[in-house]
């Protein structure tokens, strides 16, 4: 069972600094969680939301009245009579719905954390989980968003900011003038309450503030495992091994894609990059049939216990009597060299029969450290018993066809798979190999695309609307996105 690390802030590291990936969280919300919240911050959270914060038991109901009064003289709302507490209940409830039930149950929670928590830890609770728009929750986040630093960093007036844009977070963050009005107003309110300086108060006014979105992306916890480098659990800290420029392009391939697509990109042996359309878990922990993409460990095991690169196969039947589906008929004849590059079934079936199925299936278990009960026959065409996932393929020919323990046999093997590379996607590059494969009817389309320095696996879901053609588009989505990719990494070479 994975570790729940929800709330805890993953860093990438950028030469020598390190700025937030994203928070560990199950759903879409990053709700990054801190245990150090400034004393100052909570005075001025109760000064400005709830000065009698310290004496009512969750519901202030001479604050309700002067509320009402008020904002009937003004004839529209000018102030609140949600306390502290109360607006916690709704933070937790997650529902800002203006009905008497949900008001009710605002209330009842708001009593119930009046009677399990102390008011500093309901100011705590309060901090971490305030909505401060977006997909965002807690100061923390806010503060890593806003500004990319941790709290303990934050300036007083970028504390006041975020303060500031409480109340209405989309509606300050897109009206600047408005927020820093608030915030002058904020600052002033202080003033007079004798929380902050004179000097202290000029210079909040007089600062200009420099912020910007600095993206932060929910990450689930079965993620984590994979690309975690380092942990600090007293700040709730990891350090991933994501390279921001190689994630930012395979994001893009995600948004890009009219299909829903799945990618992870792995560089000496660490996951540098992943994405998906279905969430951050599942080029990790989906698992399935990868068709042909296992062709490649089979080429080499078969080369290496002597069938020749000139015996031919049978391209048409095998002698296993299996049904195979072939795409397309090139010879009726294939040596393994033909086989591979054509993707050819029933030519690996007979090969991989001639030497025995089971030394196939063995070699296939090492491959990937699984138990040899894992596969089966047609383990030969890509299906094992639990299936693999993207991550697992990807780190198997990262691994496999590693530069700094190639075998002849081996760069024999990615001479055929850098012409499928040429061939399919349009691009003359001698560093680069591609290996594709469908399964279920060519409903998932796999490919293993890389060079020396890195390896991508790339998997295509798609619905029963879409062609069932081999590929489909799925070789010009490819080409299109990783050209310029491998192009800039031309100086890379096998040996």
């Amino acid at each position: 069972m994975n570790e729940n690390l929800n709330g805890y802030v993953v860093y990438y590291k950028e030469k020598d600094r390190k700025l937030p990936l994203g928070v560990v969280s199950e759903d879409y919300e990053c709700n990054a969680n801190s245990d150090y919240i400034p004393m100052k911050l909570k005075d001025y959270l109760v000064q400005i939301e709830d000065r009698r914060f310290y004496e009512h038991s969750g519901i202030d109901f001479k604050g309700i009245t002067r509320a009402s009064i008020a904002n009937l003289k003004a004839g529209r709302i000018v102030q609140g009579g949600s306390t502290i507490t109360q607006q916690l209940a709704r933070n937790i409830l997650k529902d800002n719905s203006r009905t008497i039930s949900r008001k009710l149950q605002e209330t009842l929670k708001a009593l119930k954390i009046e009677s399990n928590f102390t008011k500093d830890e309901i100011l705590n609770l309060y901090f971490n989980n305030v909505y401060f728009g977006k997909n965002l929750r807690g100061i923390r986040t806010a503060g890593l968003y806003y500004f990319g630093k941790e709290i303990d960093k934050l300036t007083q007036v970028e504390l006041l900011y975020l303060l500031t844009i409480l109340r209405g977070p989309n509606y300050y963050t897109n009206q600047p003038d408005k927020a820093s009005r608030r915030l002058q107003f904020i600052s002033k309110t202080l003033l007079d309450r004798k929380i902050i300086s004179k000097s202290r108060y000029q210079k909040n006014i007089k600062t200009k503030l420099s912020f910007k979105d600095n993206f932060l992306q929910a990450i689930r916890n079965q993620a984590i495992p994979f690309i975690i480098e380092s942990k600090n659990n007293k700040q709730k800290k990891i350090i991933t091994t994501i390279d921001i420029n190689i994630q930012d392009f395979v994001k893009k391939f995600v948004t890009d894609s009219k299909y829903p697509v799945s990618l992870v990109a792995i560089r000496k042996s660490k996951v540098v990059a992943f994405a998906s359309s279905y969430g951050t878990d599942y080029p990790f922990t989906s698992k399935s049939n990868v068709g042909s993409t296992l062709k490649p460990f089979l080429y080499c095991h078969l080369r290496d216990n002597g069938i020749s690169t000139t015996e031919r196969f049978n391209s048409y039947k095998n002698d296993l009597n299996w049904d195979v589906r072939e795409v397309a008929y090139h010879k009726a004849l294939l040596n393994l060299e033909e086989a591979l590059f054509y993707s050819n079934n029933n030519s690996f079936l007979n090969a991989s029969n001639k030497l025995k199925l089971e030394s196939s299936l063995s070699y296939l278990a090492s491959i990937f450290k699984k138990e040899i009960s894992e596969f089966y026959p047609s383990s030969i065409l890509g299906a094992t018993k639990n299936g693999i996932s993207l991550y697992e393929l990807a780190y198997a020919y990262s691994t496999f066809f590693n530069p700094l323990s190639l075998s002849p046999t081996k760069i024999e093997c990615l001479l055929i798979l850098n012409r499928i590379f040429q061939e399919k996607l349009g691009l003359i590059i001698e560093n680069a190999f591609l290996k594709t494969g469908t399964t279920n009817d060519n409903k998932e389309r796999y490919a293993i695309i890389g060079n020396p320095e890195i390896t991508f696996a790339v998997l295509r879901n798609e619905n029963a609307l879409n062609d069932e053609s081999k590929e489909g588009g799925f070789m010009k989505q490819i080409s299109r996105h990783f050209s310029l990719f491998f192009k800039s990494q031309n100086n890379y070479k096998w040996i």
